[in-house]
């Protein structure tokens, strides 16, 4: 942590020396003191501003997750459905959401439900190819040890499989919540009327530099916080894979 802040500190102090002897255009690159009073003067902007994107980040999230992890299990486990959706799998999850982006928010009947399906998107073709997978890969013997108890189809899926492949998702949780972040403000920059991509929008079209970068910040803040939270989820939820 003090390797963290000397640099920290290092980078604030050529901002503002460079600021101050006027080799950084004062408009462009505002002072430290400047971006960081944005914190204080609008707060209140800034705290509704996280509320809305982590509202639509939520249900988007929360919904991929459900139905990726549901879908990946029992394509995962019948082999003619993973044959046949795989490979379209594999085509159409490496898109990235936001090419398509301006198309959605044009054709949805909201900016709501556009940026749940762009976020969405992100989200379930990562999580339910990676079910697959780890399914697809579990240990033959842990399966046959359950088919031998004579373990009906449902609890081998939802009580064997399932907590097997769990600690795999919750690891690859973190990546998967940058990138659906990352989807998340690019529609909000689009089309929004809240949000942080929406705050760092409306105040670049004023050319406020200052809230801009306050802004900037503010989304590194919140996305270093997610990956804290979900590091915590994942510590507690599956213990065994940190012993």
């Amino acid at each position: 942590m003090l390797d963290v802040a000397v640099i920290t500190y290092t980078l604030l102090l050529l901002w503002e020396v460079s600021v101050k002897a006027g080799f950084a255009h004062p408009v462009l690159v505002p002072s430290p003191e400047d971006v960081f009073y944005v914190f204080v003067d609008e707060h209140d902007l800034m705290l509704r501003s996280v509320g809305s994107s982590l509202i639509l980040l939520g249900i988007s999230v929360g919904l991929a997750l459900l139905l990726g992890i549901f879908l990946g299990l029992i394509v995962g486990w019948y082999p003619r459905p993973r044959e046949a959706l795989v490979p379209i799998a594999n085509v159409i999850g490496p898109i990235p959401p936001l090419v398509y982006t301006p198309y959605v928010v044009a054709v949805m009947p909201s900016f709501r439900s556009a940026s749940i399906f762009v976020i969405f998107s992100a989200v379930f073709w990562p999580v339910f190819l990676t079910m697959i997978q780890r399914v697809a890969a579990m240990d033959r013997k842990i399966i046959q040890a359950a088919q031998v108890m004579d373990v009906s189809t449902g609890k081998m899926l939802f009580q064997v499989i399932l907590p097997y492949c769990m600690p795999g998702i919750l690891n690859s949780l973190p990546g998967i919540m940058r990138g659906a972040f990352l989807c998340l403000t690019g529609a909000e920059l689009l089309g929004a009327s809240s949000g942080l991509g929406y705050f760092v929008k409306k105040f670049s079209d004023y050319a406020n530099y200052s809230k801009v970068i306050a802004g900037i910040i503010l989304m590194g803040i919140v996305v270093t916080l997610i990956d804290i939270v979900l590091d915590l989820i994942s510590r507690k939820c599956i213990k065994w894979s940190y012993s």
